[in-house]
């Protein structure tokens, strides 16, 4: 069975491991330059990352070879925006709500290009199209959001102001929405009101250009000139190449006697309407998305704050327990884990997983790689069909525990990826015992595995079992669960053949069964 290079890509794409990503989408373009699914994804992929120029060509690309979705058309709409192309921008969105008229997504993209234009009519229009959207079930404070800006737009101010508390009310921490109160309570000269609420957009964005406008023209409306300079200094550092922003501040700073500094800003203003100061909106593809993965990979304390808050809150869950977790876990729990594990929690994965090897194995000698070996409970059951033993576990003490049983070849501190991706195709076994629960996204071990093991090989691990149709992190035990369908959707695009996904009993925790799989996949020979 071959793999599914498309769905590989994805799984790499919405796992944030850009570069992979984008490898297979253009691997997948040389070898047929016609395939709409890989241009329509390296297009977003290259939207996302700013590298906007590349990205409409295939996106135009994908849409004409699926004239009939919506969704390509939407998404092309997205980048002519990101061009500044206004209109064809209109043109696409639309297109895509004639395909489905109960799009919530093109429909708003269609509103918010119209505000973005502000031709005689388009906030009418935009009004009209968020209704809409609002109808066929979109209720998000974007969409109130941008709802109180049509009303703006047209005069209906006390209808403004109560959609932005409403955008509020579902997001407090919305700095546009902040920021329209404040502009709909000075159309209604409540400056007191206005001010408090620009402040705050301010406060939670401090790069709003638009809210450090607003606030500056109100500090120089009472006479402060100095807040009013500092706020468009600021202004002009989050978007220099801003004209209104260099003219304000050339104008406060006359205000305030500072002549030269009021004819740099105001030569400042002048190129910026020459264009001279604008920012260059097309990027290298390669340098933009490795920029934008560097941007969205959280650093180690990063991702330290995030399993503590995901493990006590609501918040999404990260994709994996982080690696000084686990090691620092297990490091202080190898003197105890064999009597804990074994005798108290009546553990039986290591033999659940030997024997369903063995039944799928004619009797060859393997060579065998124990992921995540831990004590070395899955040794002794091992060596006697192993050629060679190789054990890895990120514990530096469980390594030393399994050292003391004297069945392994070699063993090695280590993370398991890294042992994985370092010899390819070098083995006829894997094993991974009660180890992937503590990886939530299984893509990276996958197309590790399938790259480590020989042709014919096996891939043999247990998990906990899950609901859903991907993986979730049980906040009680700080590990994840995963389901039969996304075990069974990664078998499929890495090429395995399924020879067994059952439901075993794992362990017992607090005196209840753990209910988990054991997943033995083999490599076409």
């Amino acid at each position: 069975m071959p793999q599914d290079l498309l769905r590989i890509s994805l799984e790499h794409h919405r796992g944030g491991r850009l570069r992979r990503a984008q490898e297979g989408y253009r691997a997948i373009l040389s070898q047929d330059p016609s395939n709409p699914e890989a241009a329509h994804w390296l297009g977003l992929l290259l939207l996302q990352a700013g590298a906007v120029q590349e990205a409409v060509a295939l996106l135009e690309k994908a849409a004409s070879a699926r004239p009939t979705d919506a969704a390509f058309r939407h998404n092309l709409g997205q980048a002519y925006l990101g061009l500044g192309r206004v209109d064809d921008a209109i043109g696409a969105f639309d297109h895509a709500t004639s395909l489905d008229p109960r799009s919530t997504d093109a429909l708003f993209s269609s509103a918010v290009a119209r505000l973005a234009r502000q031709n005689l009519g388009d906030a009418e229009a935009a009004l009209t199209l968020l209704n809409k959207a609002q109808f066929h079930g979109l209720g998000s404070p974007e969409l109130h959001q941008h709802l109180a800006v049509a009303l703006l737009m047209t005069g209906r101010i006390d209808e403004a102001i109560a959609a932005c508390k409403t955008a509020i009310e579902r997001k407090p921490d919305y700095a546009e929405a902040h920021y329209h109160l404040g502009v709909a309570y000075r159309q209604l000269g409540k400056v007191n009101e206005s001010r408090e609420c620009i402040a705050r957009a301010v406060e939670l964005k401090p790069d709003y250009a638009r809210a450090l406008h607003g606030l500056a023209g109100l500090e120089a409306e009472a006479g402060r000139f100095p807040q009013a300079e500092a706020l468009l200094r600021t202004e002009v550092g989050a978007s220099p190449q801003s004209q209104d922003a260099r003219q304000a501040l050339g104008l406060v700073l006359q205000r305030m006697g500072k002549w030269n500094g009021a004819t740099v800003a105001f030569i400042g203003a002048m190129r910026a309407s020459r264009g001279e100061l604008a920012r260059p909106r097309n990027l290298d593809s390669s340098t933009a998305i490795a920029g934008l993965e560097q941007r969205i990979t959280p650093s180690a304390e990063t991702a330290s704050l995030h399993f503590r808050l995901a493990t006590k809150t609501s918040i999404a869950g990260p994709s994996q327990v982080p690696a000084p977790n686990v090691s620092g876990l297990f490091d202080r729990y190898a003197d105890l884990f064999d009597e804990h594990l074994v005798g108290k929690l009546e553990y039986r994965a290591p033999e659940l997983i030997v024997d369903a090897v063995r039944k799928s194995n004619c009797g060859a000698a393997l060579d065998v790689l124990d992921l995540g070996c831990g004590t070395g409970l899955c040794g002794p059951l091992l060596r006697p069909i192993s050629r060679t033993l190789v054990g890895v576990d990120l514990s530096a003490a469980m390594i030393d525990k399994a050292r003391e049983r004297g069945v392994y070849d070699r063993l090695e501190t280590g993370d398991i990826l890294d042992v994985l991706r370092r010899e390819p195709a070098a083995w006829d076994l894997l094993v991974a015992a009660d180890v992937l629960m503590y990886l939530g996204d299984l893509t990276p071990t996958f197309e590790a595995a399938s790259s480590a093991l020989r042709a014919g090989g096996l891939l043999a691990f247990s998990v906990e079992a899950g609901q859903g149709h991907r993986y979730q992190l049980r906040k009680e035990t700080q590990r994840f669960t995963h389901s039969r369908p996304y075990l069974h959707h990664l078998a499929s695009i890495f090429g395995f053949h399924e020879e067994t996904i059952e439901e075993i009993i794992l362990r017992k925790e607090a005196g209840r069964d753990v209910r988990g799989f054991l997943i033995l996949l083999r490599l076409p020979a």
